[in-house]
């Protein structure tokens, strides 16, 4: 092979070494950040769920609390327990109505005073939730019911799906959010549908409550994780591209140190 052929292929060899050698740090710096995002993003998510579950588990708690301090009313006729219910709604700002029952029939509520109406233990989630897009009284309003029940007494506590509302967008975002109660589910929104399409969250992860078994579904929009990434990306990439521009240009010198010794031999 001619001299000339010959340093020409090592001149691009050489050429291509010291842009491989300067990218490999821009490479390693890329994949490092995308590993840091997908653990903040998949930590952020732990985090939610961990916060929703609480405000939410709290939220029935008090539902809970406040059925029991009333249950035994349902051994009174409607008029002499109805202004204690009354007192115990106006002090409790998470209920909206309570109603006792006997023998799973409505019997007095602080909405309608006496009815009879007829409660299904089928109908409620686990026989304690049951999640409505609104009823007679507010029909645009979503409501969550919790049924305590110490046959043949029982309790019906009301809370307005507003709360649920405000408990998820209480919660940083851009994490979603959505409550699921047996078939019916909630989300940020406010809007009461059948379970909602969540194949599509990004870091998606779900979690049900040990104590009252409703699911919660957190994860990210879809795109969210591209488009921190790219967000990440731009940020760190002056940087690297300065580390790789040195890598290679030292590189590109110590070949040309290592060089010039054997061209002078010749």
């Amino acid at each position: 092979m001619p001299p000339r052929t010959f340093d020409s292929g090592r001149a691009l060899l050489e050429l291509l070494t010291t842009l491989l050698i300067g990218l490999a740090p821009v490479a390693c710096g890329l994949l490092v950040m995308a590993w840091q995002v997908d653990k903040k993003l998949d930590e952020s998510v732990g985090f939610v769920q961990r916060e929703a579950l609480s405000r939410v588990d709290g939220l029935i708690e008090s539902l809970h609390g406040a059925s029991n301090k009333v249950l035994n009313l349902a051994e009174l006729p409607c008029s002499k327990a109805l202004p204690t219910l009354y007192s115990e709604v106006v002090a409790n700002p998470e209920l909206r109505s309570l109603t006792l029952v006997r023998e799973n029939r409505a019997y007095c509520s602080t909405l309608r005073g006496e009815s009879g109406l007829l409660v299904d233990p089928g109908d409620y989630f686990n026989h304690r939730l049951r999640l409505e897009p609104g009823n007679d009284n507010t029909p645009d309003s979503a409501i969550l019911y919790y049924r305590l029940q110490e046959y043949p007494y029982g309790v019906l506590a009301v809370a307005d799906g507003a709360i649920l509302q405000r408990l998820l967008h209480g919660i940083r975002e851009p994490v979603n959010v959505v409550l699921q109660f047996g078939p019916a589910s909630i989300g940020p929104s406010g809007e009461v549908q059948d379970i909602a399409d969540i194949a599509e969250m990004e870091q998606y992860a779900s979690l049900v409550s040990p104590m009252y078994g409703y699911a919660l579904h957190v994860g990210y929009q879809p795109g969210h994780t591209a488009s921190q990434l790219m967000e990440n990306s731009l940020a760190i990439a002056p940087s690297l591209l300065l580390v790789g521009l040195m890598t290679a240009i030292g590189s590109y010198w110590a070949m040309y140190r290592r060089r010039q010794p054997a061209a002078r031999r010749v």
